[in-house]
């Protein structure tokens, strides 16, 4: 048994000049075309067609034609790599990168759905939580004063000047938003309209 009896596939070879070569014998699979005609013109850049027992017809891009001299009994040929004309290429799914950042109190990440839940918690937890948030802050006198103006908006929650000591507290933590931003919305709620 010879290779070239392997060969199960007819082929067509379409150069960049225009030319075409028909009826050449040959092994499909994936990522690799066998042809055991050494004196086939293969290039990189060529295009081979393959025709289906349903009609359709299956396009390769030669990356690189792999040509093998005869050795040991085995007849020259080529072992061309190739990709699919019309399938995705793999660096391109790939490349498709989603990061998440989920911060804060019960953060959640919702893709094509409606988040319908409820964040119950009561004052006392959320100013213990911040406070727990603060102790981060490296800045000694900042951290200090920052957990002052939280005393204070928790003792004046719901009064009209909360509003005061909440804009004090947020352009004193301008440069540690990060770190409080999750905590801004249920602050918000204690304001006085």
């Amino acid at each position: 048994m010879t290779f070239s009896s392997m060969a199960n596939d007819i082929i067509s070879l379409a150069k960049p000049n225009g030319d075409i070569i028909e009826n050449i014998k040959a092994n499909v699979q994936p990522k690799t075309i066998f042809i055991f005609d050494e004196k086939i013109p293969l290039e990189e850049g060529d295009i081979i067609y393959r025709k289906l027992p349903n009609g359709l017809i299956e396009s390769y891009v030669v990356l690189d034609r792999g040509y093998y001299s005869q050795f040991h009994g085995i007849q020259g040929h080529y072992q061309a790599k190739v990709r699919k004309e019309n399938s995705i290429s793999q660096e391109k799914y790939n490349s498709i990168t989603n990061i998440y950042n989920a911060t804060g109190i019960n953060s959640r990440i919702n893709i094509q759905s409606q988040d319908t839940s409820n964040n119950n918690y009561n004052s006392e937890e959320i100013f213990s939580l911040i406070y727990q948030v603060l102790e981060n802050i490296k800045e000694v006198e900042i951290q200090s004063k920052a957990k002052k103006l939280l005393e204070e908006m928790k003792s004046k929650k719901g009064t009209a000047s909360y509003l005061e000591c909440y804009i004090q507290f947020i352009s004193l933590l301008s440069d540690h938003i990060s770190l409080i931003s999750a905590f801004i919305p249920p602050l918000t709620k204690f304001i006085v309209q």
